[in-house]
């Protein structure tokens, strides 16, 4: 390893001993010595640092310092200025090229490698729209829980601890940006194109507790953020994620449990798939207005269109709006949602439904979409022990 590259990490050891005053102050307790990309990338963030501060302390003090130094006085002659100076010159040429060189490629030996997926890093495919972060795991799973962050549900995601993870990113409408503060990386994120990303967690956030069936936080700072870095429309500051790091062991435990929603009722999956699936960002459940037309009492009720027709808002008009929402627009909002196509399962969508109908004002409807819900999880699993006793 050559000299420079041995610079990053003489000045930059962020382990949790060295995590002293100076680094809580730029970067918060939190974000200190969690990622592979940490060490380097704070060691060039000081260096740019303490040279910009130093330069501007010299300088702006030379000009303070001169400009009362040399300030004009009524009756004396001004002295002719210098037209050259070799040696202040060259000094002023050679020290700050001196000093880019150094940034650039300081800079650049810390940017290589994180262009360079390693070749056993696990993917996870995330798709960015207004205003939501949608992932999907290698083994289909995708983030159910979520929790609310700048008044809107963000979703819960875990990364496992010493070995890589690539993010394949992609977005469905306009650009966004995959900002991880706490792991040093951030990517644009574009529509019809893919982009990559990859970090390495260093340190665990949580641990499965078997005794509540739960992740739960090692300290209260409970984990990291994932930000949207690139304004994409008037809900962009809302844009966030939650991130969590688990040990291998309990990050298969947590993977698994993503990737199966069969124990869940259908009316707590579509409550799950409406914030996680980004129905929250445009469809409110208090009756007021959004993007879209809010979910509060529409079941049952008759929605009218653009074109001047209308419908009973039912099972089949939901599943449509799901599948083609340019089909029927409602009167008074544009159509401004990307379809779900291949995104739902078919248990998903009916989950949606079922929950739409909890919303209703029909105590009835109320009634019915509970008892469907509560029917369907027990005939899932009688269905499951037919299915075990036969075998």
């Amino acid at each position: 390893m050559s000299a420079l590259a041995r610079i990053p990490n003489l000045l930059a050891l962020t382990t949790e001993s060295t995590a002293n005053w100076w680094d809580r102050m730029w970067f918060g307790r939190r974000n200190i010595g969690v990622g592979n990309f940490s060490p380097g990338t704070d060691a060039v963030f000081y260096y740019v640092f303490i040279v910009s501060a130093i330069f501007f302390v010299v300088l702006m003090g030379l000009m303070v310092y001169w400009a009362f130094k040399y300030r004009r006085v009524p009756g004396t002659v001004s002295q002719p200025s210098p037209a050259h100076h070799t040696q202040l010159e060259i000094a002023w040429s050679v020290i700050p090229t001196i000093l880019f060189a150094i940034m650039f490629f300081w800079g650049l030996i810390e940017y290589l490698p994180q262009r360079v997926i390693p070749g056993n890093a696990e993917n996870i495919a995330v798709t960015a729209k207004q205003w939501n972060w949608s992932l999907e795991y290698d083994n289909g799973g995708q983030p159910l829980e979520s929790e609310i962050l700048a008044d809107n549900a963000a979703p819960i995601f875990a990364l496992p601890v010493g070995r890589p993870v690539q993010f394949t990113l992609t977005s469905q409408d306009v650009v966004h940006s995959f900002y991880l503060p706490a792991f040093r990386v951030k990517r644009d994120v574009f529509p019809n194109m893919y982009t990559h990303v990859w970090v390495e967690a260093q340190k665990p956030s949580h641990q499965y507790d078997k005794a509540t069936d739960s992740f739960l936080p090692l300290d209260e700072l409970g984990g990291f953020y994932l930000a949207c870095a690139e304004y994409c429309g008037d809900q962009h500051s809302q844009m966030w994620g939650r991130v969590i790091t688990l040990n291998e062991d309990d990050y298969q435990i947590w993977k698994k449990k993503q990737a199966s929603t069969d124990s869940i009722p259908l009316a707590e999956l579509g409550e799950k798939l409406y914030k996680n699936k980004g129905c929250i960002s445009c469809h409110s459940l208090d009756g007021s207005r959004g993007t879209g037309p809010s979910w509060k009492g529409i079941w049952g009720e008759q929605a009218k269109f653009r074109d001047g027709s209308s419908a009973l808002v039912d099972d089949n008009y939901v599943r449509e709006s799901v599948l083609t929402p340019a089909a029927k627009i409602v009167e008074g909002f544009t159509n401004q949602m990307q379809s779900f196509q291949g995104q739902l399962t078919d248990r998903e969508l009916r989950a949606l439904i079922t929950f739409l109908k909890t919303l209703s004002h029909n105590p009835d409807d109320v009634s019915e979409a509970q008892e469907e819900s509560k029917q369907e999880l027990e005939e899932r699993e009688q269905a499951k022990e037919e299915d075990g006793g036969g075998s």
